[in-house]
């Protein structure tokens, strides 16, 4: 499932309602965007996009996001990526989502890393490619990331974009299931059933080399 709820990652949200002092802050956040401050222009998007103190505007907010990730802002692209997704404040288009997920992904953004293996493992936006949503996801998963994590031990299991390896499929199985919430926990009690004493002992030797070498 895809990360788009637009909830912006920032240490500037303004709670503006009622209050004549917060409405200042706003007009100075409106200047020093204006101005070309680019932390400026991502927190007026976010001011925007979540109706803090305004009314919600993603029109807006994609304005000010696009200006901030032009100038290189990894949340701001990420945020900007989503607009996109989710066809908010911009027109829906799957392409200019992925092109912005890509810059952020680059700069290691693992929600981007992970929003765009999506896009490679559906195909949205791009030619479907297991090779690079396995790249993204490991990237991800990587980081910490819970869905990117069961969807890297899927791709092994069922060998696109790597070939088949119920070894490092269980084992990244079993690295998401450490999260309280992970989905589908009978994929990896079946697994495990087919795997021999041998292949069992590699594969959670390998549990332990993974969150340890990424500290998850």
């Amino acid at each position: 499932m895809k990360r788009c709820a637009l909830t912006c990652r920032t240490l500037l949200l303004l709670a503006l309602v009622g209050c004549s002092g917060s409405r200042n802050e706003l007009v100075a956040l409106k200047h020093a965007a204006e101005s070309g401050d680019v932390v400026s222009q991502y927190n007026l998007g976010c001011v925007y996009v979540e109706g803090d103190g305004v009314p919600k505007d993603p029109l807006e907010a994609a304005k000010w996001f696009l200006l901030a990730a032009e100038s290189g802002d990894v949340d701001a692209q990420y945020m900007l990526a989503s607009l996109y997704d989710q066809g908010e404040g911009v027109k829906e288009d799957d392409v200019e989502a992925v092109r912005w997920y890509l810059k952020a992904a680059k700069q290691g953004d693992q929600f981007a890393q992970y929003n765009l293996a999506l896009m490679y493992d559906q195909g949205m936006g791009v030619e479907q490619d297991y090779v690079k949503a396995m790249h993204w996801y490991r990237q991800a998963a990587e980081q910490g990331d819970m869905e990117a994590q069961y969807s890297v031990g899927l791709l092994y299991q069922l060998g696109e974009g790597a070939k088949v390896d119920p070894v490092e499929a269980y084992a990244w199985f079993s690295v998401a299931h450490r999260h309280d919430d992970s989905p589908d926990r009978d994929r990896c009690v079946e697994l495990e059933k087919q795997l021999t004493q041998k292949q069992l002992v590699k594969a959670k030797a390998r549990v332990r080399e993974i969150v340890e070498r990424y500290g998850l």
